[in-house]
């Protein structure tokens, strides 16, 4: 598939800001608290933490899209004559986004494997949950 290398800067898109701040496809939740820059690789390693401390029981939701490539050029290698290949994929977080969703899980192990995965990403993060009555 071909993919248009832009710069580093995005400008914001309106986004329904409703949508952004509550829990649709799970119980609990990790929202970001700051804004910053999230990659690939952290996505991977805070679903990988939060499905071994729940022992891959829960269902885990990741609400991030990433919609920005990033380049690199091979080492050794001159300026100019454009951008290298795409190295990796980057999203801009901003406060207020639900990053992940788990369901079908106890409150007390969701939070503990919740808390870990708040340790793994760049910017602070807080744990929301619904309630029910």
């Amino acid at each position: 598939m071909f993919y248009k290398k832009r710069h580093k800067i995005i400008k914001s898109k309106n986004v329904n800001k409703d949508f952004l701040g509550t829990l649709h496809l799970g119980i609990f939740g990790l929202k970001a608290k700051s804004s910053g820059v999230l990659t690939d690789k952290q996505v991977e390693t805070v679903r990988r933490v939060v499905a071994q401390k729940t022992k891959r029981s829960g269902k885990i939701k990741i609400r991030i899209f990433f919609q920005q490539p990033l380049t690199k050029k091979p080492l050794l290698t001159r300026m100019g004559k454009g951008s290298g290949s795409i190295n990796r994929w980057v999203s801009h977080i901003k406060g207020g986004n639900i990053l992940l969703e788990v369901s079908n899980i106890q409150k007390a192990l969701a939070i503990k494997a919740l808390k870990v995965a708040c340790l793994r990403l760049p910017f602070k993060t807080v744990i929301v949950y619904k309630e029910f009555f």
